[in-house]
């Protein structure tokens, strides 16, 4: 199948005054379009029918339901650098999913608008004083460690990630990078 492009005027129904029996071709149009999506989705190979975190994929006028992913290519993050961390520091899923901060003082950090399942890794260098973090009651760490390097100067990287819209978040730190 080839998908459905034809452009379908809306002249003869877009005002109150307009004759819907005038727009017998534009409407057969959306009928024939909407009947080619349904067919394919009906007549799909290697599969038959989709199911959860199914796929369809089509290449090359050919479609297949399929359970992989397609590969990523020439992939990328958004990137966000939090002006300061002294106090209530904010991990803003929507500023970036990568995030750097430069510590100035101990933080309390706080998370915001993550979606239904989402990561954001936070890149955490500490100044000339290693820094203690407090975390929200939501936060579940690995191995019930929340702790931060308790050396100077080394940078530690926390991932956040929430599979239920942010009702747990699973932190994991990995500390001591010089």
């Amino acid at each position: 199948m080839t998908w459905p492009t034809t452009p379908v005027s809306t002249a003869n129904v877009d005002a109150g005054a307009d004759n819907p029996a005038l727009a017998r071709i534009q409407i057969k149009q959306v009928m024939d379009n909407v009947n080619d999506i349904a067919a394919e989705f009906g007549n799909v190979s290697a599969g038959g029918s989709s199911a959860d975190l199914h796929l369809l994929q089509y290449v090359g006028g050919t479609s297949t339901w399929t359970t992989g992913f397609p590969q990523l290519h020439r992939y990328s993050e958004k990137a966000y650098s939090h002006p300061t961390t002294t106090g209530n520091t904010t991990i803003n899923f929507q500023a970036g999913n990568v995030q750097t901060i430069a510590a100035t003082g101990n933080p309390s950090f706080l998370f915001s608008n993550f979606p239904q399942c989402g990561t954001v890794t936070v890149v955490y260098t500490h100044g000339a004083t290693a820094r203690t973090a407090s975390w929200p009651a939501s936060a579940k760490f690995a191995a019930g460690d929340s702790a931060l390097s308790t050396v100077a100067n080394l940078t530690d990287i926390i991932v956040i990630t929430t599979v239920d819209g942010g009702v747990t978040y699973f932190v994991s730190i990995v500390r001591g990078f010089a």
